[in-house]
């Protein structure tokens, strides 16, 4: 009986391992649209309290694409939001993290139009300056940079 019981148990293991070709290590992203480099973050004030834009210093594996990440911290609420940016420039949002995701249930990637100096991610708009993040609008209100 316990030989029997090791060998489903190996089976078992053996059965649900991955000969996956993902890479071990994470990806790092690279610098973007945004202005700011993976791992650095700005920090904004508004009606809400701080308000903390990190550029995530990973990449997510997104409906075949490897998707970067940008998460706004306000307070202990946190959203994340998937993005790619084609060679030719073009920014793609590919989901909100516990919302929605490219691939999933039919949703494909959105085109985020970058003319105007911002990039808005459904109820969320970041504004572009030539440094970077200038001010951010999200359901709670409008951030501006927080300072020195």
């Amino acid at each position: 009986m316990r030989l029997l019981l090791a060998a489903l148990l190996l089976a078992l293991v053996t059965g649900c391992s991955s000969s996956s070709s993902e890479p071990t290590d994470p990806v790092v992203a690279p610098d973007s649209w945004l202005g700011l480099a993976p791992g650095n973050a700005r920090a904004f004030h508004g009606p809400g309290g701080k308000l903390i834009l990190i550029p995530v210093d990973e990449t997510y594996a997104i409906d075949g694409a490897n998707a970067s990440a940008v998460t706004w911290a306000l307070g202990n609420r946190y959203t994340t939001d998937y993005w790619v940016q084609d060679d030719d420039g073009t920014l793609w949002w590919y989901g909100r993290k516990g919302s929605w995701r490219a691939g999933r249930h039919g949703e494909k990637p959105r085109e985020v139009p970058l003319g105007d100096g911002t990039a808005t991610f459904g109820d969320r708009t970041i504004t572009l300056g030539d440094d970077g993040p200038t001010r951010l609008e999200t359901p709670e209100g409008t951030y501006e940079p927080a300072g020195p």
